[in-house]
């Protein structure tokens, strides 16, 4: 017994002696990304997801005090003169999408992109631009994603463009991978080179008549047109967290001044637009860990 017993002994020593066998946990240790992982030892980056900003867009009309959810095709409104009308298009580009802290900080977006500007020997110019363009509709109910923006702080205010905004404006649509909002897959949202991109395309019945088939269809575009959104937001944007804002649009803003019988197209575009800015609010701003 006393054999078997130093026997075991000797190997209980030479097991103590012996080093572990351990396995390092790979993660994310970029403590701005979203899948920051405390109990990881030995990082790996392209494992780290990093904070998005996302939108989500409430279509609304104000009919008195009430807002009621803005539809096409099925449902009528009044212009200012009582002449009801109908909708049955209503597509919108946003761009230059940035966040303002309170310290001062204006941030854009970490995306970008290369595109192509036609020159007019014949040649292209590559740029690098920023890339937070999305093209709204009420048809769509999913929430946009604007693009990465991993810094924390205290927000005061979202600035955006309604419409394409600069170098964007002027690039050849071509430059913009497929599925990009900018790509193209519907030409009736672009002039021309000399023109860019329809702003705001808009298909409007003048009455509500079962014989009104063919509606005014209104492209609105160029630098003229172009308009600024600024909106106070108020919201500590922490490391580490998606940001979900909730965008209002009041169309009543946009319709409310119109003549749907009388107006001519150009007429019909001036009056939309000159309200378009205040038409958006921020009715919700939310931090998101996934």
């Amino acid at each position: 017994m006393s054999g078997i017993i130093r026997s075991s002994l000797f190997l209980t020593l030479i097991t103590m002696g012996m080093p572990a066998c351990y396995e390092p946990v790979e993660g994310c240790l970029d403590v701005e990304a979203v899948n920051y992982n405390l109990e990881a030892d030995k990082n790996n980056s392209e494992e780290c997801t990093y904070p998005k900003v996302r939108l989500a867009v409430q279509h609304r009309y104000r009919k008195d005090d009430t807002l009621y959810a803005f539809r096409l095709v099925d449902s009528v409104y009044f212009d200012a003169q009582g002449n009801p009308f109908r909708l049955n298009n209503v597509r919108f580009y946003i761009s230059n999408f940035h966040l303002i802290y309170t310290n001062g900080q204006e941030k854009e977006m970490d995306e970008t992109i290369e595109v192509e500007i036609p020159q007019p020997d014949g040649t292209s110019l590559t740029r690098t631009i920023e890339d937070n363009f999305s093209l709204i509709s009420p048809r769509v109910t999913q929430n946009y994603t604007i693009g990465t923006l991993k810094e924390s702080g205290t927000l005061q205010e979202v600035r955006f463009a309604v419409g394409v905004e600069g170098v964007a404006n002027v690039a050849d649509p071509a430059s913009f991978p497929s599925g990009h909002p900018l790509s193209l897959v519907d030409s009736s949202l672009y002039f021309n080179q000399d023109s860019g991109y329809v702003f705001e395309y808009i298909e409007l019945f003048r009455d509500t008549t079962a014989a009104d088939t063919i509606p005014v269809t209104l492209r609105i575009g160029t630098p003229e047109y172009l308009r600024e959104v600024r909106l106070p937001v108020s919201l500590e944007k922490s490391r580490g967290f998606h940001l979900l804002l909730t965008l209002q649009v009041d169309y009543s803003r946009w319709f409310g001044a119109i003549n749907a019988r009388q107006d001519s197209p150009e007429q019909l575009k001036e009056k939309i637009v000159a309200n378009l800015a205040e038409s958006f609010s921020v009715v919700a701003a939310v931090l998101q860990s996934q």
